[in-house]
């Protein structure tokens, strides 16, 4: 049985380490970054233009051809919201 666990211990452990890398290319907290498709993302002035329609947004990343905003709401939860690029209007997927 212990034997068992470690091995599902150290599998999981194995995936993880895979799936890093996946996370390593994370757009947050930088200022002004370029995505892997070449195009700009001036994050300062997108969370300026978020603010500016009224969105109370902390960061924002690219997110495939989209922009992802984490955004807090009015009873403080934070939640990820997508826009499109070039207008910043909301999308529902």
């Amino acid at each position: 049985m212990i034997k068992s666990s470690i091995i599902a211990l150290l599998a999981v452990a194995a995936m993880g380490s895979v799936a890093a890398p996946a996370f390593a290319d994370n757009d947050m907290g930088n200022s002004n970054s370029n995505h892997a498709d070449g195009n700009y993302l001036d994050t300062d002035a997108v969370l300026a233009r978020l603010h500016e329609q009224g969105v109370n947004a902390t960061s924002v990343e690219h997110w495939g051809t989209l922009v992802r905003a984490f955004v807090i709401q009015p009873d403080g939860t934070q939640v990820s919201q997508l826009f499109t690029p070039d207008t910043l209007k909301p999308v529902a997927l």
